[in-house]
């Protein structure tokens, strides 16, 4: 596995919410960090989740949302298919996780990824050479780039 680092809907989410302080602030931390050194990767589906969540909450007008996916695009527009599907069929019936996170866990093997940054997850479970990590747990630095 690369040293890429999946990152989650709730790590971009808590980044643009002004609410949530101290989450919001480290979320932020760990969006910058994995920008500069390149190593952050998302997907549509994560991209998709948090537009969705965005508009549901109303508080920001659509064009305002639609500048932040934008710029959170930066991490990657991959989408799922077939095989991503099939691989998160396998992780579900092995881990128990929500379909939902098997979605991402399985995409996220798929671009060879070596972190996925989360708090709905386990923190330090590993999956096919993937380690889960909760963002508020750890900080950027812990990541053994190479």
């Amino acid at each position: 596995m690369k040293d890429r680092t999946f990152i989650d809907s709730n790590v971009f989410l808590y980044a643009v919410e002004a609410g949530s302080a101290p989450k919001s602030t480290v979320s932020g931390d760990w969006l910058r960090y994995l920008l500069h050194t390149g190593f952050g990767v998302a997907n549509l589906q994560v991209l998709n989740e948090v537009t969705n969540v965005l508009i549901k909450r109303g508080n920001k007008p659509p064009e305002a949302i639609f500048t932040i996916i934008d710029g959170f695009a930066l991490f990657g527009t991959t989408a799922i298919n077939l095989e991503t599907v099939a691989a998160a069929r396998l992780l579900h019936f092995e881990n128990k996780y929500s379909w939902r996170d098997c979605l991402l866990l399985a995409s996220a093997i798929e671009l060879q990824c070596r972190f996925f940054l989360s708090e709905d997850m386990r923190d330090g479970h590993q999956i096919r050479g993937l380690t889960i990590m909760n963002p508020f747990r750890h900080s950027p630095p812990q990541i053994p780039l190479h």
